[in-house]
């Protein structure tokens, strides 16, 4: 067992969570979902994160891009299903902010990622600072 697999439960460390429902096309030709596919459910929830209103509220000039993304597949995961995707904010930088996410299929992680974000102005297309608000809305999501 690996170290990520001992963690204590992830409600009390990954307190944002949404639940995505596997499709049939996810499979690839050896029957289990590909792996490309975990990418875009941890997407998902990255967005339902930054899209809620209560979590980050992002500008009008402003747009949130990904930066780095790192998944480290623990098991195989195979349609059906509905998979539970959990995140919290990592760290908070100048104009940057880290996620760590997980997927669990009940029980079983399946699952880890960790990413970071960059807040960006929308027409020059440059980082750009985080406000004192975006960064007390993000720092709501911390977790040790």
């Amino acid at each position: 067992m690996t170290p990520d697999l001992a963690l204590p439960p992830a409600p009390a460390r990954l307190r944002y969570q949404t639940r995505e429902t596997l499709r049939f096309g996810d499979q690839d030709i050896q029957g289990h979902v590909n792996n490309a596919v975990y990418s875009t459910l941890f997407e998902c929830n990255r967005v339902a994160f930054q899209t809620s209103g209560n979590c980050l509220s992002v500008g009008s000039g402003q747009l949130v891009v990904l930066a780095s993304i790192t998944i480290d597949y623990r098991r195989e995961l195979l349609w059906p299903g509905t998979v539970e995707i959990r995140l919290g904010v990592s760290r908070i930088g100048r104009s940057s902010f880290g996620f760590a996410q997980e997927m669990w299929l009940g029980e079983t992680l399946v699952a880890n990622a960790r990413s970071t974000q960059v807040l960006i102005d929308r027409t020059t297309r440059t980082p750009t600072p985080l406000s004192p608000a975006q960064c007390d809305q993000l720092a709501r999501w911390l977790f040790a």
